[in-house]
């Protein structure tokens, strides 16, 4: 009797230590796969920060070119708007 209940145990141990490799190699594929999506994500969230960079560039050089088109056909309307928003500025931190 102590021989089968030696071998019951042995054979226990020997399933748990398989269950416990099994459990490593599962841990392992798992994070192996997050980092794996992580990193598609950063690129994805790189690629959108570009497309966004450009698009503001884009919308910034075309503001700079409108203002330069405005100040060159109408300076003297131009410089009036910008007294009166100074004054206006002026006035609204004198407060």
């Amino acid at each position: 009797m102590d021989d089968v209940l030696k071998k019951e145990v042995d054979a226990l141990r020997a399933d748990l230590q398989k269950l416990a490799g099994d459990i490593k190699g599962l841990t392992k594929i798992i994070g192996q796969r997050t980092a794996a999506e992580a990193s598609e994500g950063l690129g994805h969230i790189k690629e959108t920060g570009e497309q966004l960079e450009a698009r503001l560039r884009k919308v910034t050089d075309e503001a700079k070119s409108s203002l330069e088109t405005q100040i060159k056909e109408r300076p003297l309307g131009t410089l009036l708007i910008a007294f009166g928003l100074g004054l206006l500025f002026g006035k609204s931190i004198g407060r």
